[in-house]
């Protein structure tokens, strides 16, 4: 079983890298804003480390259960999903969607908050940097595109 000073630990992790992404997006006037990365991050760790704490205590109990947590996975990343579609406007007059990076963001802050249920720390960080790094590049990329117009 998972203590619950770690079960903290992991979510507010989760909160703060999902806060890095968010805050990203809101002061760009992105179409999701930061709470709503903050609060994909916070579900998804919770969940994680909730049904890992679950599966845990179960098995240690009776050793003839058995409990797939990688199930939730599948679970978190198809409801984020619908956020990310939500991310996604009609397309504009050029024919270009819009809010796709913002749901794709919105869908790659729940792999943070999975990976930091799950414990793995380190490797949330990491991700959260190159989500970070990876929209601001494209962001840039656009910016540039547009004043070369």
């Amino acid at each position: 079983m998972i203590e619950f000073s770690e079960f903290v630990l992991r979510v507010l992790f989760a909160s703060g890298c999902g806060l890095v992404v968010g805050l990203d997006r809101e002061i760009k006037g992105k179409p999701l804003g930061a709470g709503a990365y903050v609060l994909v991050a916070i579900g998804s760790a919770a969940l994680m480390t909730v049904t890992l704490s679950f599966a845990l205590s179960s098995m240690a109990e009776d050793a003839a259960i058995s409990i797939d947590p990688t199930r939730l996975i599948q679970g978190i990343v198809g409801g984020i999903g619908f956020l990310g579609a939500g991310a996604i406007m009609s397309p504009s007059d050029d024919g270009r969607l819009k809010g796709v990076r913002s749901g794709a963001a919105i869908w790659a802050v729940g792999a943070i908050g999975i990976a930091c249920g799950l414990g793995f720390l380190k490797e949330a960080a990491f991700i959260s940097a190159l989500i970070f790094i990876v929209l601001n590049f494209f962001d840039w990329l656009h910016i540039r595109n547009i004043n070369k117009k």
